[in-house]
């Protein structure tokens, strides 16, 4: 599923959906709105394994990172209905 159709999914998990809209975005555009978009978290399960979202990217995967500190980049691109157990802690 690309993560913009699990934006639209109004049955999918709300603080998630409200993560990606922002990390949607142009690129100029999260620049600008950096200072806001970066006080929220969001971390899921992926296979086992609790991962911290740092992102998503234009062809639809979402971005993960075993690193809980870090703000941007990833350690692995996956599939958003792969993911589960969505937080903000």
């Amino acid at each position: 599923m690309h993560v913009d159709e699990f934006i639209d999914d109004f049955s999918k998990d709300k603080y998630a959906r409200f993560f990606f809209m922002p990390h949607r975005l142009p690129a100029f555009m999260q620049f600008d709105f950096g200072e806001w978009i970066k006080q929220y978290k969001l971390f899921c399960t992926y296979k086992g394994n609790w991962y911290r979202c740092t992102g998503a990217s234009r062809l639809g995967d979402v971005w993960l990172t075993k690193d809980f500190n870090r703000e941007i980049g990833y350690d692995l691109r996956v599939d958003v209905e792969e993911c589960m157990n969505w937080s903000d802690k």
